[in-house]
């Protein structure tokens, strides 16, 4: 098996440049004498949309835990993403969201500790992959498609295979003990387990027939609300339709309207902005109507959550995958970078602690898979609970006798509780903190919650 300690001749590849694979590289370069990040895209040295990420200019949302995780990996990197543009972000103070038919949440008063940073996705991951690229131990091989894994006799990961994007038929072998899928949700790991002999993952697809459309805007001059980022949300089961607004680097705005069921956006001015009009408050409208356009209107519909079970079943000796190549979320929620950096912890703590995961101190591919699902299912469950509360979402999930019951409480709870957020700053701080991972949602059954939960009832009722 692969030693995890202590490497000093030892070879690690990452399949996909992206953000997972960027964070995982600062993590193996710890461990392995050697890294290859191997992506088809040309790597940029400027921040611009690569081809190989379709949703490079849809919004991408930081939260407060993700972007601690990468302060941690990378210290100073939030200085150097305002140096670029970034926006610091409160998401006490500058974060406004409307609950619908009541109003919107409430704004601390005060600065809080809930602080992260909204940018673009390119200014992001051209930042990472700026501190990724000084570490001496770790090497690119731009415009390569790996084409499929190889194994020894003992089923022990030797290499990866790849050829060129130009069309050259001609495969080779890069030899490594290690490999990391880190290709997203296109990810084709799955077929080149099966021809090594291996089962694919089982896979839970709970797909919520979401579509979004995004359009860049340049700020109005003169332009001075405080808010920093803006969501009017979908409540399901009858509101479909949201809206995301964001202050990022250039003085521009990513505008984002979403629908569910099939209820997507139009991609065609006049329709996008009448699509905005129907947002439950007009205020993202009344934003966007005057401001200048400075981008075609992106649309983007593949938002199925995805779930690759690799904790189910044999793997080659030194493979692994993870971040949007195990867990794809619907994109909504705004978890996936965050999810991605919470992968690259779960695998530093895996190879640190090697010597504890088996008897002869060697790195067990199944257990990081597991102690992965373990961190993916939270993030799993909350947007899965969210989006089958459309009755378009598809499998329809029947909840029966005790889990029905317990489904119709949490949703009563939750809108009690969103509803306090409005009335209660307390409650709207506790939101913020939960929704940004770094305050558990236990938390939201404290006895303190419930009693402001109960004065919202009869404050309500």
């Amino acid at each position: 098996m692969t030693k995890a300690k202590n490497q000093t001749s030892t070879h690690a590849i990452i399949i996909g440049g992206s953000i997972a694979g960027l964070l995982s590289a600062r993590v193996l370069a710890e461990f392995f004498s050697k890294v290859t990040i191997i992506d088809s895209d040309e790597l940029y040295d400027e921040p611009i949309p690569r081809k190989g990420v379709a949703q490079s200019v849809q919004p991408h949302v930081l939260l407060v835990k993700g972007y601690k995780i990468i302060e941690e990996l990378f210290p100073g990197i939030g200085e150097e993403l305002q140096l670029n543009g970034a926006l610091p972000i409160d998401w006490a103070q500058e974060f406004f969201r409307l609950v619908p038919d009541v109003g919107w949440g409430a704004i601390a008063e005060s600065p809080s500790e809930f602080i992260s940073y909204t940018c673009s996705r390119p200014l992001l991951e051209w930042a990472i992959r700026k501190r990724v690229a000084q570490l001496v131990n770790v090497h690119w091989l731009e415009r390569h498609r790996v084409t499929g894994l190889v194994c020894n006799g003992e089923k022990k990961i030797a290499g990866a295979l790849l050829r060129l994007v130009t069309g050259e038929a001609k495969e080779r072998l890069e030899e490594a003990s290690f490999i990391v899928d880190a290709s997203g949700r296109r990810s084709l790991a799955p077929k080149w387990l099966e021809k090594l002999g291996f089962s694919s993952p089982p896979e839970t697809v709970i797909n919520p027939f979401l579509g979004y459309a995004t359009r860049h805007y340049k700020q109005p001059k003169g332009f001075k609300e405080n808010w920093k980022v803006m969501l009017i949300p979908q409540v399901p089961p009858d509101n479909k339709r949201l809206g995301y607004l964001a202050k990022v680097e250039n003085g521009e705005w990513i505008a984002t309207l979403g629908g569910y069921g099939r209820d997507f956006p139009p991609t065609d001015e006049h329709g996008f902005l009448e699509f905005a009009r129907s947002l439950p408050n007009s205020k993202f409208y009344e934003l966007i109507k005057d401001a200048k356009p400075i981008s075609p209107i992106y649309a983007y519909r593949a938002t199925a959550n995805r779930l690759r079970h690799y904790e189910k079943i044999q793997l080659p000796i030194g493979f692994i995958a993870l971040g949007d190549a195990v867990c794809t979320l619907c994109p909504v929620y705004g978890q996936g970078l965050t999810v991605s950096a919470l992968s690259a912890i779960v695998l530093h703590n895996c190879l640190r602690n090697s010597k504890n995961w088996s008897k002869d101190g060697y790195f067990s591919s199944s257990k990081f898979q597991k102690q992965l699902a373990a961190s993916n299912l939270p993030h799993w469950d909350v947007a899965t609970a969210q989006d089958s509360a459309f009755a378009s979402t598809s499998p329809s999930i029947q909840k029966h006798g005790l889990k029905g019951i317990l489904h119709k409480f949490t949703q009563w709870y939750s809108q009690k509780f969103l509803l306090g957020t409005v009335l209660f700053p307390e409650l709207n701080i506790l939101f913020i903190g939960i929704t940004n991972l770094v305050i558990s949602p236990l938390r939201l059954f404290s006895p303190k919650v419930m009693f402001y939960i109960a004065k919202t009832k009869f404050r309500k009722s």
